[in-house]
C-alpha cells in the first residue's frame, strides 16, 4: 500500500527500487548542505561579524539542528510520504497543489542563481574566454545524468565524491603555517547582536538539510536513525564552514584584507605551489566543481519531482530537460555582483518561508487536527 502511494501521487518511483541507508543520507545531506557558498562564506560573515564570524557560523549551525527538528518531526507523523504528499494530505488538493508548484518555483530559482555563482566563479578564475552558457550547459547534462538515475545512484555518487571535502581541508589546512592567531582577538570582541547578524549570512549558507523533507521515506531506517544521522551530516557541515570560516580570520586581516577578498579560501592557497602542482588554486576549483555539481543536482531533483507530483503518471525524469533549460535562462540573467546581491534579496524572505514556517505550520497543523499516517505495519 505505501509503494502505490508513491505511484498515485505522481512521482513514479518504487521504494523498493529507491533505497536509501542510514549513512547514505548523511553524505545526502552533507553534499546539500556544503556548497558554492563555501568560498565567499568567511568574507560574508567577516564583513558583518568582523572577528567573531567563526561564533557566527556555530550559532547558525545550532539554529539549523532547530529547524532540522521542526522538519524531522513533521516526517515523523508522515514516514511514507514525501512533503509534496504531505501538502494536499494535510491542506487540501487546492491549497496543496498551489504550495507545490511554490516549492518547484523556489527550487528552481534557488539553484539557479547557485549555477550562475558558479558560472561567475569559472569566468573569474578558470575560463575568462568562454561564454558562461557552455560551462552552464555542461555542469546541467552531468546534472541530468546524475539525478535522472534515480534516488539510490544519486546516495551512492555522493557517497563517492565525499572525500574530496577532506582533501579541501587538507589544502586549507597547509595554508595555515603562515597565520596569525593575534587576528582572531579579542574574541568576543564584537556585540551580540552583530554576532546574530552573522549568524544569517552563515545560515542561508548551510541550507539544503531541507532534502531531507523529500527523501525521508526511502531512507531504510526508524524515525530516531534518520534524526541521528541529519544531526550528524549538520555537526560536520556546521565544524567544516567553522573551520574555513576560522582558517580566513587568522590568515587576513579582518578590517582590511578579508574585507576586500570575496573568495578568500581561494586566495589562501594561490599563494602555495608544490613540486607537482604549481596552480594549487586551480586544483582546489577542480575539487570544488564536483561539490557544486551535487548542490545543483539536488535543486534540480527537487524542482523536477515537484512538477511531477502535480502531473500524475509522469515521471519526474520526464521534466529534467525542462527544469535544466528554465535553470539556464534564469542564470543568464545576473550580469553584475549587485544582480546577486538582488537575487539574494529576493531570496532572503523565501528562505524563511518554505524552509521553516511551511514545515512548522503543517507540523502545527498535523498536531492540532491530530493527521498522521497510519502505517499497516501488517
Amino acid at each position: 500500500m505505501i509503494d502505490n502511494l508513491w505511484l498515485e501521487d505522481g512521482s513514479l518511483m518504487k521504494k523498493n527500487k529507491n533505497k536509501v541507508t542510514n549513512k547514505q543520507l548523511v553524505f545526502m545531506i552533507i553534499q546539500a548542505q556544503i556548497g558554492v557558498g563555501i568560498l565567499s562564506l568567511p568574507h560574508d560573515v567577516a564583513l558583518v561579524a568582523k572577528q567573531d564570524g567563526w561564533i557566527s557560523t556555530l550559532l547558525a549551525g545550532v539554529i539549523s539542528q532547530v529547524i532540522i527538528l521542526i522538519i524531522w518531526g513533521l516526517c515523523r507523523r508522515f514516514p511514507s510520504l514525501s512533503l509534496y504528499q504531505i501538502l494536499p494530505n494535510l491542506l487540501g488538493k487546492v491549497l496543496g497543489k498551489f504550495i507545490t508548484l511554490s516549492y518547484a518555483l523556489y527550487f528552481m530559482v534557488t539553484g539557479s542563481l547557485v549555477l550562475a555563482r558558479y558560472s561567475d566563479i569559472i569566468d573569474k578564475w578558470i575560463l575568462p574566454r568562454t561564454p558562461n552558457w557552455i560551462t552552464m550547459v555542461l555542469v546541467l547534462i552531468t546534472c541530468i545524468y546524475i539525478v535522472g538515475a534515480g534516488v539510490t545512484s544519486i546516495a551512492r555518487f555522493y557517497v563517492l565524491v565525499s572525500p574530496i571535502l577532506f582533501l579541501l581541508i587538507v589544502l586549507i589546512s597547509y595554508s595555515l603555517k603562515d597565520a596569525n592567531f593575534l587576528y582572531i582577538f579579542p574574541i568576543g570582541g564584537t556585540d551580540l547582536q552583530t554576532i546574530f547578524k552573522g549568524t544569517k549570512e552563515a545560515a542561508f549558507s548551510m541550507l539544503g538539510f531541507e532534502l531531507f523533507l523529500f527523501i525521508h521515506p526511502f531512507v531504510q531506517a526508524s524515525g530516531k536513525g534518520k534524526l541521528k544521522a541529519i544531526t550528524t551530516a549538520n555537526i560536520f557541515v556546521t565544524t567544516y564552514y567553522t573551520f574555513m570560516v576560522f582558517a580566513s580570520l587568522v590568515y587576513f586581516e579582518t578590517n582590511t584584507d578579508i574585507a576586500l577578498t570575496p573568495e578568500p579560501l581561494l586566495y589562501m592557497i594561490k599563494a602555495y605551489s608544490f613540486q607537482v602542482l604549481e596552480r594549487t588554486d586551480l586544483f582546489f576549483l577542480s575539487l570544488w566543481l564536483i561539490v557544486v555539481a551535487t548542490s545543483i543536482a539536488n535543486w534540480l531533483f527537487l524542482s523536477a519531482m515537484g512538477f511531477a507530483s502535480l502531473f500524475k503518471k509522469i515521471p519526474y525524469t520526464s521534466f529534467l530537460p525542462l527544469v535544466a533549460g528554465i535553470y539556464l535562462v534564469l542564470a543568464l540573467l545576473p550580469d553584475q555582483e549587485r544582480d546577486f546581491e538582488s537575487f539574494n534579496k529576493f531570496l532572503g524572505p523565501s528562505h524563511y518561508i518554505f524552509i521553516i514556517m511551511i514545515p512548522f505550520l503543517l507540523l502545527i497543523v498535523s498536531l492540532v487536527l491530530s493527521k498522521k499516517e497510519e502505517v499497516n505495519r501488517g
